[in-house]
């Protein structure tokens, strides 16, 4: 066994004795290092260990590698799980790049077969190095500047810490056999370039450039904690019921504050695929702005400001709520269900109840949605308002107007559902009959 594997292993703290484990072995130099060390390690850590071999089908030599795997795996006594797929039809398909098609399949098939084992691929240091600037090209933000990690979710890489350079030498001094992928020499894929042209002119300018982005790596790793931290203990008092609080917002620091809104959409929104700089800021410049912009966030989802709220809300097809006469008792209505006494009786539960004077009602009641030209004479005042204007006094979102229930006699409306009745109808020193509104499931 290697003592800069052991001592690594020890330093990671990722396995335990009586694992179950999972290796993703190709036959390349890496994943051979990570198979050997763990056979010399499976006794004195009792561990279960089966391996994992996908043959992507886009090289002639491919069968070769899968042939050397389970060969080796039958000198060993491991099992070994093989598939053969291909990568670049896959990629076809699903419009995707090679790499990220081979990832993807590589993943699936290590899931598939793993039934609850840890899955351990042999990333190591350069590759740490390489995603690293992988990322920067792409253009990251610090959580990029992390890189790999040793552990995410089931996936575990126990040479993360060392250097290529290490692992072949301890191949060629030990004669350990292993396969070249030729591929792994040919600037076709991004990544390949990085480690072909990109990390050797670094290198040129800096000749550790390997342990600078390692350390830069470790840097922004402690930086995103911190910042995870800030975020979760801001999380809470910053987003209700799938909408920002404006006031709560404006008080953090705009870094912080894009970090929640980074965090709310890739918890609410991570499928959707519209976690982008773009629309972070967007929706933190909505925040700052005047209440009533809205803005595309893409895929049909967009974001509103309602007063003192941020909405981030996919669209929703038009439904109309239909008006219904109501009657004494229970009235199951498209606004809620509402149970209207003469005796006062009231049900239990959660409602909204109010009492109104019976003899003030002109005519039969009902209910509707809002009408152009509406207008209501909220309780304590002595002239009728436009409903549009006592909406917007009571901060109603303007998209849940249409979806409110206003109960209604032959002349006016007399009470808006959860919110006020009408001051024509309120009980007085000379109320003789009582009716009791209750509301119970209010939708809008």
């Amino acid at each position: 066994m290697d003592k800069l594997f052991f001592e690594n292993l020890k330093k990671l703290n990722i396995i335990k004795k009586g694992d179950k484990l999972c290796l993703a072995v190709s036959g390349g130099a890496d994943s051979m290092y990570l198979f050997y060390n763990f056979m010399d390690l499976r006794d004195d850590f009792d561990l279960d260990i089966i391996v994992c071999h996908l043959n992507h089908g886009i090289r002639e030599t491919a069968k070769r590698d899968e042939d050397f795997v389970k060969n080796i795996c039958r000198d060993y006594g491991v099992k070994c799980l093989t598939k053969t797929v291909n990568m670049d039809e896959f990629a076809r398909l699903n419009k995707l790049s090679s790499e990220e098609a081979g990832r993807i399949l590589r993943y699936e098939f290590f899931r598939e077969n793993s039934f609850g084992r840890k899955i351990l691929t042999a990333h190591n240091a350069n590759d740490r190095a390489e995603t690293l600037l992988f990322n920067i090209i792409r253009g990251t933000g610090i959580r990029g500047l992390v890189g790999m990690t040793e552990v995410n979710e089931d996936i575990y890489r126990p040479l993360i810490d060392i250097k290529r350079c290490d692992i072949e030498d301890y191949l060629h001094k030990n004669n350990l056999p292993y396969v070249e992928d030729e591929t792994n020499f040919e600037e076709i894929y991004t990544r390949n370039k990085i480690r072909l042209s990109l990390i050797p002119k670094l290198s040129e300018l800096n000749p550790n450039i390997i342990d600078a982005l390692l350390r830069l790596s470790e840097n922004a790793s402690d930086a995103s904690r911190f910042i995870e931290e800030l975020v979760e203990e801001n999380y809470s008092k910053c987003i209700k019921d799938y909408y920002f609080i404006v006031d709560e917002m404006k008080e953090l620091n705009k870094f912080l504050a894009c970090e929640i809104i980074k965090s709310y959409l890739a918890k609410n929104f991570y499928s959707e695929n519209i976690l982008s700089r773009d629309n972070i800021l967007g929706i933190y410049d909505l925040i700052l702005g005047e209440s009533g912009r809205v803005i595309n966030l893409g895929r049909k989802i967009s974001a509103r400001k309602s007063y003192d709220k941020v909405f981030v809300e996919e669209e929703k097809s038009e439904s109309v709520k239909r008006e219904a006469g109501l009657k004494l008792g229970n009235n199951y209505t498209d606004f809620g269900e509402i149970f209207i006494s003469k005796d006062g009786a009231i049900s239990k539960g959660d409602s909204f109840i109010k009492t109104i004077d019976c003899d003030k009602i002109k005519g039969s009641l009902f209910i509707r949605r809002r009408q152009r030209g509406d207008r209501f004479k909220p309780l304590g005042m002595k002239n009728n308002k436009k409903l549009k204007d006592y909406f917007i006094d009571r901060k109603v979102d303007r998209l849940k107007r249409d979806e409110i229930g206003l109960i209604c006699d032959d002349e006016k409306i007399i009470y808006i559902l959860g919110m006020d009745i009408s001051e024509d109808v309120k009980i007085d020193e000379n109320t003789l009959n009582k009716l009791v509104l209750e509301v119970k499931n209010v939708r809008y």
